[in-house]
């Protein structure tokens, strides 16, 4: 597996821009910012990314969990909402419905340095949803004859689409989104999810690394919100939420890891859903760069077999050492 480039490189390949050259200058301005539009101009350019009002966008999003049922905070349903979880409610949110798909996350900091003042640390999310239907569709055909398999409509049709967020932690809210922009995938692009082909169709998850055997949980899991769920279970396992006596969770945010540069991937997370024979949601989280003498990152997976309240969670876990292996 490669290592994850700069997220702001995305950006300079779209541009045409020599993309090394580009991530220097591009990581030089996201460390030394001096507004949060300045670093929005350097994480979601205009010139290829499609700016969205956040004002309506978190709006519409307050609206999807207070209908959910999902907060019962006296501060607004989304108080609790890490990063993460919130580019995720976003896609979700916004773009059509799909039960066959792929979702990538990538999580860097970068920060706005002020005169005088302690520095401001951001959060950059950039989640790529990739519509899996159209190729298990052409498979089915291939395998059983078009008349054996449903219509290619029913596979889900919308393009590959990514969202980027930039969020900031501010009185009652762990994720306020301060910008927030999107764009339409290329098929001809060839994009990397934990060093593989984002579009395959089988399982990246399962074949990333030898795992250790999956085992059944005690993690607290709502079917009924299962992506949302899976993904906050996850990070709970790696302790970036952090539940009370009350069973609630909190966020708790990454450590900004002192090898790792502003706008530079840290944490990558791969969640699928219907690749292969059953509706399982799938999660993998790869927390890279870790501060610590022997290990230098870890991987979680939990995967959810069938949905609803028969749906059950297996987990497992793994550790990464110094120096990487060869991939």
């Amino acid at each position: 597996m490669r290592s994850l480039s700069l997220l702001v490189g995305i950006s300079s390949i779209a541009l045409g821009v020599n993309s090394a050259a580009a991530d220097r200058v591009a990581d030089q301005r996201l460390s030394a910012a001096t507004s949060l539009d300045e670093m929005a101009e350097v994480f979601m350019p205009e010139a290829a990314w499609q700016h969205q009002e956040v004002t309506a966008l978190q709006d519409r999003l307050r609206e999807t969990l207070a209908g959910d049922g999902h907060s019962d905070s006296v501060f607004l349903t989304d108080a609790d909402v890490d990063p993460f979880s919130k580019a995720l409610l976003v896609v979700l949110n916004e773009e059509p419905e799909l039960p066959h798909v792929r979702y990538r996350f990538r999580y860097a900091k970068a920060q706005v340095v002020i005169e005088e003042r302690p520095p401001l640390i951001a959060d950059l999310v950039e989640v790529s949803r990739y519509n899996l239907g159209p190729a298990r569709h052409a498979e089915l055909v291939e395998l059983l004859g078009e008349e054996q398999v449903a219509s290619a409509s029913s596979f889900g049709q919308a393009p590959d689409v990514a969202w980027r967020l930039i969020t900031r932690p501010i009185m009652g809210q762990a994720a306020d989104i301060t910008h927030a922009a999107r764009r339409e995938l290329s098929e001809h692009t060839a994009e990397k999810c934990l060093g593989l082909p984002c579009r395959g169709i089988e399982s990246l998850n399962d074949t990333v690394r030898d795992w250790p055997e999956l085992e059944p949980t005690d993690f607290l899991f709502k079917p009924e919100q299962i992506e949302l769920s899976l993904l906050q279970t996850g990070l709970e396992q790696l302790g970036q939420r952090q539940r009370d006596e009350q069973g609630r969770t909190t966020w708790h945010a990454p450590e900004w890891p002192e090898s790792v540069a502003a706008g530079e991937s840290f944490i990558e997370i791969s969640l699928e859903r219907g690749v292969g024979q059953d509706d399982a949601l799938d999660l993998v989280i790869h927390h890279d760069q870790l501060m610590d003498d022997h290990t230098r990152a870890l991987w979680e997976r939990l995967v959810a077999l069938g949905t609803g309240d028969a749906s059950l969670l297996v987990t497992t876990s793994d550790q990464e050492p110094w120096p990487r292996p060869d991939w």
